[in-house]
């Protein structure tokens, strides 16, 4: 499998500006794929976007690939972030990465070079948890629905697992694992805490840390700040900031 010779073949594919051994092209209007050999050229780095095209900024997004092939190459983790990623006029602060099986860029037309490609694309450090949290389908699952990673003008989405059950509204989580949520949901399922004793709500962050919130009626418990495993009390704003905080942190 030569990378190079397939992705150069593409229609419309053009060397891309500024980085050697890449390519850009656009299948259709709105969408602009761009691609750069890896440092051992046999892998491919690819950055997928959707109405949102920035040259300056894809092209450090390659650069900077190609500088940590090694890393990114380096084992079987299936979402990766690596930390220290700047680029101005921007606020991301990791470059992103995704094997493949997380992304099916080519799985369809090109099978071969879908095994040698990794997405990438720049994110924030809280939305990322440590490689071995994430199994396959966690990833694709935080990839495809969470991440959004072809808006490159897209605002933080922080990692969040989550456990809940409330005993008025009869809804929470089967999953002994969590699901991924957004804050808008783990926010909700905070407030409805309120009026519903026996209820607990259970959050993860990017760091690994978990809290736990529960009602008994009149107060929220919050356990979990600082390895803290007593119950404190407080009320819902600060329950939210605590939680905000964990979460941005």
């Amino acid at each position: 499998m030569d990378p190079a010779a397939v992705v150069s073949a593409f229609p419309g594919a053009e060397d891309f500006p500024g980085v050697p051994d890449a390519w850009h092209w656009s299948p259709a209007p709105g969408l602009d794929f761009s691609a750069a050999l890896s440092a051992d050229g046999r892998h491919l780095f690819q950055v997928n976007t959707r109405d949102s095209y920035d040259e300056g900024l894809v092209r450090a997004l390659l650069l900077t690939a190609r500088k940590k092939s090694a890393e990114l190459l380096a084992d079987d983790a299936p979402l990766r972030a690596v930390p220290g990623f700047h680029h101005e006029g921007r606020a991301f602060d990791v470059l992103a990465a995704a094997r493949p099986g997380v992304h099916n860029f080519h799985g369809v037309k090109e099978p071969e070079l879908q095994q040698v490609t990794w997405a990438v694309f720049p994110g924030y450090a809280c939305e990322f948890a440590s490689p071995d949290l994430y199994s396959v389908e966690d990833a694709r699952e935080s990839f495809l629905r969470f991440l959004t990673p072809a808006n490159l003008n897209r605002n933080s989405v922080p990692y969040i697992k989550l456990w809940f059950d409330n005993t008025v509204t009869k809804s929470g989580t089967d999953n002994p694992d969590g699901i991924f949520a957004k804050w808008v949901t783990l926010d909700r399922e905070l407030k409805l805490l309120d009026g519903a004793p026996g209820s607990f709500v259970e959050f993860q962050n990017f760091r690994g840390q978990k809290f736990r919130v529960e009602w008994d009626g009149g107060d929220w418990l919050l356990s979990g700040e600082s390895g803290r495993n007593e119950p404190r009390r407080a009320g819902l704003d600060e329950v939210l900031a605590v939680a905000e905080a964990a979460l941005r942190g």
